[in-house]
């Protein structure tokens, strides 16, 4: 159903089970998948895919100008998956040629009101960013990670799969995965692991056991990051998770939060 309202580009490729609502534009090449919902006020401009069964609150904004001096009409677009919950007031900037071309929303995905995915960003599937973040250009978030209300995340930093990141946190550095970042100062720092997160997720009592063990390690101040990489080898590098932390850390150009 598209309401009289609306107003839809000839270009536009929208599945007959997919609801816009009163006052929507989508304009361009924009392509919305089956039983998708636009409330009022939705804006989609320019290469604009959307897949299935999405739930897009009132006056988000999807595919606009990337907030990037460099860009100059390249063409990019923005992907999102299917089962994504986007609130009132979320923008979602294209990408550039500085990243792959796109900004990606995977499946399963909660973005709160008032949050801001800038260009290039790339989201995982199953996570949850709460309202009012600042989500920075070229910052990845892995998958079931949460972000938690009004955080801001510096330009090129990732946040690892099931991480937490606490309100109000200024994230600098890449964040691991399966930890817990805190602090309202700059920057903020490793906490823990995340643990109510990962029961939550049916992690054993074996895994939270040496995933505490290895975020100990990780807060130890008193070692380098390199010294943490090689004890983690030496005892535990067979551990599947743990592997995954180290290749996560050996990959930062940002640094990891400590």
């Amino acid at each position: 159903m598209i309401h009289p309202t609306a107003v839809i580009s000839p270009q536009a490729q929208i599945d007959p089970t997919a609801e816009i609502g009163p006052w929507c534009v989508i304009d361009g090449p924009v392509r919305i998948g089956p039983r998708t919902v636009l409330m009022n006020g939705v804006a989609a401009y320019g290469d604009v895919r959307i897949g299935a069964d999405n739930h897009i609150a009132a006056h988000t904004a999807i595919g606009g100008r990337p907030q990037d001096p460099a860009y100059q009409n390249e063409p990019t677009r923005v992907e999102i998956g299917d089962r994504n919950q986007i609130f009132e007031y979320v923008s979602i900037h294209r990408g550039t040629v500085r990243g792959d071309g796109c900004t990606r929303l995977g499946n399963d995905n909660m973005v709160m009101a008032y949050s801001h995915l800038a260009h290039d960003v790339q989201v995982g599937h199953g996570s949850r960013i709460t309202a009012y973040c600042g989500i920075s250009g070229h910052c990845h978030i892995g998958d079931h990670a949460v972000i938690s209300g009004m955080v801001g995340m510096q330009q090129f930093v990732r946040v690892g799969a099931y991480a937490f990141v606490s309100g109000h946190a200024a994230i600098t550095q890449d964040v691991l995965p399966y930890s817990v970042a805190f602090g309202t100062a700059c920057p903020a720092y490793l906490h823990g692991v995340n643990l109510i997160g990962l029961e939550r997720h049916g992690l054993s009592r074996a895994d939270l056991r040496l995933l505490r063990q290895v975020m100990h390690l990780w807060r130890d101040h008193t070692r380098t990051a390199q010294s943490v990489l090689d004890h983690l080898a030496q005892r535990w590098g067979e551990h599947a998770r743990v592997r995954e932390i180290m290749a996560f850390a050996q990959a930062s150009t940002r640094g990891v939060l400590r």
